[in-house]
């Protein structure tokens, strides 16, 4: 009897984790997506001198903290012109000086 309730269980988990990872991939396709970051087909490793060994094209070593290997990739930024100029907005938005009574 526990067996089988705890198999319904990891069943209902795996479940719920695939719908909302279903929902989370549809939400991201709907957003307008700032940066992309693409997988360069090659890994870096640290090597005994401590630095890394290089990617290549504009791809980059990315790595965590006390680990030896690391991921290649691409980051990129979107064209933002399809914004609208936000200048009188910022300037509407800049701090302006603290006024002070002269006594």
């Amino acid at each position: 009897m526990e067996v089988k309730t705890f198999a319904f269980l990891q069943i209902a988990v795996c479940i719920a984790i695939g719908i909302e990872l279903i929902g989370a991939g549809i939400h991201a396709l709907n957003d307008d997506e700032l940066f992309t970051v693409d997988y360069c087909g090659t890994n870096c490793t640290k090597q005994s001198n401590g630095s890394w060994t290089t990617c290549p094209g504009n791809c980059s070593c990315y790595h965590e903290d006390g680990k030896t290997d690391g991921f290649c990739l691409s980051a990129e930024y979107i064209d933002l012109t399809q914004f609208q100029n936000l200048t009188d907005e910022m300037k509407a938005a800049t701090p302006r000086p603290e006024l002070t009574l002269s006594h």
